[in-house]
């Protein structure tokens, strides 16, 4: 008996795969213009769509981490003095990765009327030589009112450009990838102006490196004169040379600082620019616009199919 009802339920999951199929293709015309059109659109949207190209900058550490006498108890007298001892060297590579995309950073690049100018275009205006509300058009207040029936978000007040926003926009387009086996690091952007990407990765670069040159012969000097003072008052012998070695490291370190040039980061490749558009993607695009355009002629085909079918029944 129980054999009997299986098979029954197979013959007729099998006719209802048939009855699919024969539906499906009776709707082939209709599956075939949804899916024309779909790719139309698709295609439509290749044309109008802004080409972006992919600008990458390959940066390399300065120098290799010197291992250097152990010294942890002068580290917590240092600490106790106030005075922060420096590491130098590639031990401030993961502070300049972090660094990059800092509102300190940014602070710097406000002043840099290219960047400012460039990033927020769409709010600059010549004729008053400075930063205003650009005007909302009828999308953007439909698009306000719904955001507000949906969650009870006002819409915030107009601000300015300044440090706060340009880090965020740098954090959202400057995308780091850091190799493990080189321990290089590459920075890249996806950007209709290439030119200007490219300009502003090498700001990053420069400036960031600037800034940890800056705290680090300010540091270096504080911890230069705490390893002095305590090498003359030091009796115990091993101390004394283990003081010598760092004063002698971090006077090397200090010249190395104050000379022109990369002090954690330089830049080895690039900036370099794809020969071709990276986004969009046209054959993801048209791909994509085929198989929803299927899916979605195959649900009309179906749909319109049990419309029938339960007009008939009632019939």
């Amino acid at each position: 008996m129980q054999d009997h009802s299986q098979s029954e339920q197979d013959a007729s999951d099998e006719i209802d795969l048939v009855e699919l199929f024969a539906t499906l293709w009776a709707g082939k015309f209709l599956i075939l213009l949804i899916t024309t059109l779909a790719l139309a659109l698709g295609a439509f949207y290749l044309h109008n769509a802004e080409r972006k190209f992919t600008v990458k900058l390959t940066v390399s550490q300065v120098g290799q981490e010197q291992s250097g006498p152990n010294l942890a108890d002068l580290g917590g007298l240092a600490s106790l003095a106030g005075v922060s001892l420096p590491t130098g060297g590639s031990g401030d590579f993961p502070k300049f990765q972090a660094l990059m995309k800092s509102e300190e950073l940014a602070m710097k690049l406000t002043d840099d009327h290219r960047i400012m100018r460039s990033v927020f275009a769409s709010e600059w205006d010549d004729a008053q030589n400075a930063f205003v509300q650009p005007e909302r058009g009828q999308v953007g207040e439909i698009v306000s009112q719904v955001k507000y029936a949906l969650t009870g978000d006002e819409a915030t007040d107009y601000r300015a450009p300044d440090a706060a926003r340009l880090a965020n926009v740098i954090s959202q387009s400057v995308s780091q990838s850091e190799d493990n086996n080189t321990g290089f690091l590459s920075l890249s952007m996806d950007v209709v102006d290439s030119e200007f990407a490219a300009y502003l990765l090498q700001k990053l670069v420069v400036e960031t490196d600037n800034m940890l040159k800056e705290d680090y012969i300010k540091s270096g000097s504080q911890a230069l004169a705490f390893y002095q003072d305590k090498i003359v008052c030091d009796r115990s012998q091993e101390h004394r040379e283990a003081l010598a070695k760092m004063i002698a490291s971090e006077e090397q370190k200090q010249m190395l600082a104050s000379r022109d040039g990369p002090f954690v980061a330089e830049v080895i490749m690039g900036p370099s620019t794809s020969l071709t558009p990276t986004s969009p993607k046209s054959t993801l695009v048209l791909a994509l616009s085929i198989v929803l355009g299927l899916f979605l002629g195959m649900a009309v085909v179906l749909v319109r199919s049990a419309l029938k079918n339960k007009e008939t029944a009632r019939a």
